[in-house]
């Protein structure tokens, strides 16, 4: 009885510190869909901030994201169809420019974005 308490409690204590640390890296999965053209794109964002709203300005083919973060520390994977966007991304967070890692395939831009603060952003 003595080992089964004791393994209970050092179970409680490993597992609390990790759990704490990992609710700043869980990421919510939010699925956008951007109609312009007679067509469908769909903008995925994994974060571990809330993205409120999502707007498409077509003429400057610009995409710009309403960002909600509870945390001081932001992490956030973004993936943008080619058809949709194409080329060399500039990222600008709250007006100022910032240099996330983009990668991608032949149908996919992945953007790799990590800034800090708590508040409300925007991203262009």
């Amino acid at each position: 009885m003595k080992i089964a308490l004791f393994a209970v409690l050092v179970f409680l204590v490993i597992l609390h510190p990790v759990s704490a640390q990992l609710s700043d890296r869980t990421g919510l999965v939010q699925r956008f869909t951007i109609e312009t053209g007679g067509y469908d794109f769909e903008i995925t964002t994994t974060s571990n901030f809330d993205v409120e709203e999502i707007e498409f300005d077509k003429d400057e083919k610009r995409l710009t994201l309403f960002i909600f973060s509870s945390l001081d520390y932001n992490l956030s994977e973004i993936i943008i169809p080619k058809n949709l966007i194409n080329g060399d991304f500039t990222f600008y967070l709250n007006g100022e420019e910032i240099f996330p890692n983009v990668r991608g395939t032949e149908q996919i831009s992945f953007i790799t974005l990590e800034f800090e603060g708590e508040g409300d952003n925007k991203l262009d």
